[in-house]
C-alpha cells in the first residue's frame, strides 16, 4: 500500500467500516447502520460497490475505513480506489478507542466499531491508495530475495559446521553445493529483474540514483527505501528513526524512575540490519563517517551506541538528499558546522 496520503474532503457524510478476513468482508454503513456480508473476491468487491451506491452514498462524500490486514486487504483497496472511493487503512488497534469491550470478537461487531471510529475520528484517518505496480513488484521481488539470502546463509552454516564432524558425508556435501548454486542463480535473476524495474521507471530511477550516491548506501538499502517511502515528497528523519527504533527516547517518570535516554531497539528487522551494514561500510570507506566513528570511540562510547549514532546520522543525510533531490556532495558542509567553524 502506498505511503502517500490524500487530503480528506471537508464534507464527509457517510462512513463505512470494513472488517477483513481471508474469505469474507463484513461492512457497516453510518449513518443508518446498514450491514453487508460478502466474499473477499472480485465478485464481492462489485457487490460492495453496488451496495454503497444503492444506499445513496456518493464517493465524493464517503470515506471507507478498514484495518491493515496485510495481503488480505490489498485487492479490496485496489478495487475500491478504481471505483473512485476514498479509503483509509488504519492500525488493528483502532477499535480499542471506541469500545471498552475487549472480549467480544465478532466480524460484524468489529465492522461497526471501525465505522464508529471513522465517524468520530475522521480528521485522524490515513487515506491511502495502492502502490504503483512497479513498486509492488519491487517489494515482492525484494521479499523473495531476502528469503533466498537467508536460506543460502543457513546452508553455508551447515556446510561450515560439517567440518566439525569426525566423518564426511559426501551426499550431504553434494546436496549443499547444489543448493548454494541454485540460490546464487535465483538471487542473481531476482536482482537483475529489480534493476530492470527501477531503471525502467523514471521516478524510481531518480530516487535510486540519489540514494546510492550516499556513502554506505548500496543497491539493497536503496531498494528497501524505495519500497518503504516511494511516493512521499518529503521524509522526516526523526519520525523514521523513531519508527524503526533508532531514535533515543527518555526513560523517566516522576521520582520513582530515572533511566538513561536510549533507543528502543525495536523496529522492522530488515531495516535495522540493512542500516547497520550500511554504516559499517560508510565508517570504513568514507572519511567523514570514519572521523565521526573515531570521535565517538575517543569518548569511550561502546559500539552499539556508536552504531546507533552513525545510523541516525546516515538517516538524516538520506532524508536530506531525498527531500532536496540533489545527489550527495562529499564536500558539503552543514550549516551547523559552518557556524561552529566561524565561531
Amino acid at each position: 500500500m502506498s505511503n502517500t496520503t490524500k487530503l480528506i474532503p471537508e464534507q464527509i457524510d457517510w462512513h463505512v467500516g470494513i472488517d477483513i478476513s481471508k474469505e469474507w468482508l463484513d461492512c457497516r454503513l453510518c449513518p443508518g447502520g446498514a450491514a453487508l456480508h460478502c466474499d473477499n473476491s472480485t465478485e464481492g468487491f462489485s457487490r460492495l460497490h453496488r451496495w454503497l451506491t444503492g444506499h445513496g452514498a456518493p464517493p465524493d462524500s464517503t470515506i471507507i475505513c478498514m484495518e491493515n490486514t496485510g495481503i488480505y486487504g490489498k485487492r479490496l483497496l485496489a478495487a475500491l480506489t478504481d471505483h473512485g472511493w476514498l479509503c483509509a487503512v488504519e492500525k488493528t488497534t483502532i477499535t480499542d478507542k471506541v469500545s471498552p469491550e475487549h472480549h467480544r470478537k465478532e466480524d460484524g461487531y468489529d465492522a461497526e466499531l471501525i465505522a464508529e471510529y471513522a465517524e468520530r475520528f475522521t480528521d485522524k484517518l490515513n487515506p491511502q491508495w495502492p502502490a504503483e505496480p512497479e513498486v509492488e513488484a519491487l517489494r515482492r521481488l525484494y521479499t523473495e530475495r531476502r528469503r533466498l539470502v537467508r536460506q543460502r546463509a543457513s546452508t553455508k552454516t551447515k556446510q561450515t559446521q560439517a567440518g566439525q564432524y569426525p566423518t564426511d558425508n559426501e551426499l550431504l556435501t553434494d546436496s549443499w553445493q547444489q543448493q548454494l548454486a541454485f540460490y546464487d542463480e535465483q538471487i542473481d535473476r531476482l536482482e537483475a529483474r529489480m534493476h530492470q524495474i527501477v531503471a525502467g521507471h523514471q521516478g524510481l530511477a531518480r530516487y535510486y540514483g540519489l540514494l546510492t550516491s550516499i556513502p554506505g548506501v548500496a543497491e539493497v538499502t536503496g531498494w528497501l527505501w524505495l519500497i518503504l517511502f516511494y511516493g512521499q515528497a518529503s521524509l522526516d528523519p526523526k519520525k523514521i528513526s523513531s519508527r524503526f527504533g533508532f531514535a533515543p527516547h527518555s526513560n523517566r517518570s516522576g521520582t520513582s524512575k530515572n533511566g538513561k535516554t536510549r533507543s528502543s531497539g525495536h523496529g522492522v528487522s530488515e531495516m535495522r540490519s540493512t542500516m547497520s551494514l550500511a554504516v559499517r561500510s560508510a565508517s570504513t570507506h568514507c572519511a567523514k563517517f570514519k572521523a565521526y566513528k573515531q570521535k565517538k570511540e575517543n569518548e569511550d562510547r561502546c559500539w552499539p551506541v556508536i552504531r546507533n549514532n552513525l545510523i541516525n546520522k546516515l538517516i538524516k543525510i538520506m532524508c536530506a538528499i531525498w527531500n532536496s533531490q540533489t545527489p550527495y556532495d562529499p564536500d558539503h558542509t552543514s550549516r551547523f558546522d559552518r557556524q561552529k567553524n566561524a565561531a
